[in-house]
């Protein structure tokens, strides 16, 4: 057993039995430290990483000029690790938890943005595009180079709203829309302005069907994102999010092999009260 194998075995053993950001995190430091290397040896243990990741194209690629063409395993993996990447390519890999200097980062594109309630993190979430030339805004005029690419029912659908008017609600009352449909939305919020500001001035999310947005403690949720099971996993959320009685035992175990992006998609949302997490999820 060489180094590269001994760091391997230590960094994937502690994801299997954990699954957690740290976990994430090691086997992400040893990728870029196997990408360094030139050994043979060390590309192979790369492979190895790059498939337990999920990036079975990049698995693929690299083992295709690693692959002995006289030994059997070798081309029974790369069969196996061909399939993956013509049907999955990198799309389904583990994403790197964010350090605090990450998460400092993108704090920091959010300074002057105004704060949705209901939608946190419109940039991550990608609901809110970043381009380096300014756009108009369809409702001010004023330029922009941040603005909303995600649903509007109303006329003007595909038009480019900048935050600001979103946030004061001046987009939806001028061209008479809505940013979420008032009908799919969980019951038991019975103050008008809630649904007011979620429909008018939040910002909504893009799903594969109709999108449905979660309440609890009498008001609407914070959306967070799209999300898989290992994402819920790594968050350490997934077995809160099962608790939600909404989903009979079928539904749960769609929840627990969910992958992010894929037909089966998942969306977090958490209480703004008592901190709940909980999901809508929808088929494509």
């Amino acid at each position: 057993m060489n180094e590269f194998q001994r760091q391997y075995i230590e960094c994937s053993k502690r994801y299997r039995e954990k699954e957690d950001a740290d976990s994430v995190r090691a086997l992400y430091a040893l990728k870029e430290s196997l990408e360094a290397e030139s050994a043979p040896e060390a590309k192979r243990v790369l492979v190895d990483v790059y498939d337990l990741l999920d990036f079975k194209k990049s698995a693929y690629e690299l083992f295709s000029a690693l692959a002995s063409k006289s030994d059997r395993k070798d081309l029974k993996r790369l069969g196996s690790l061909k399939e993956y990447a013509e049907n999955w390519g990198d799309t389904f890999a583990v994403k790197c938890p964010k350090t605090p200097a990450k998460i400092k980062e993108e704090s920091k594109r959010e300074e002057g943005l105004p704060f949705f309630r209901y939608h946190p993190h419109p940039l991550e979430t990608g609901v809110f595009q970043e381009v380096k030339e300014e756009i108009s805004c369809d409702c001010c005029g004023k330029p922009t180079k941040i603005y909303y690419e995600g649903p509007f029912y109303g006329f003007h659908a595909d038009s480019h709203f900048c935050p600001n008017c979103i946030a004061s609600g001046e987009a939806a009352q001028k061209y008479d829309g809505e940013f979420q449909d008032p009908f799919s939305v969980d019951e038991g919020v019975s103050d008008p302005a809630c649904l007011d500001e979620l429909i008018h001035r939040t910002p909504g999310y893009i799903g594969w069907q109709q999108e449905h947005w979660r309440a609890h403690c009498g008001d609407f949720c914070a959306y967070l994102g799209d999300v898989g099971a290992k994402e819920m996993k790594l968050q350490g959320v997934l077995e809160e999010v099962l608790e939600d009685p909404m989903w009979d035992e079928n539904e749960k175990q769609w929840i627990r092999e969910s992958v992010n992006g894929g037909s089966m998609q998942c969306y977090l949302f958490r209480c703004l009260h008592c901190g709940k997490h909980m999901v809508w999820m929808d088929f494509d």
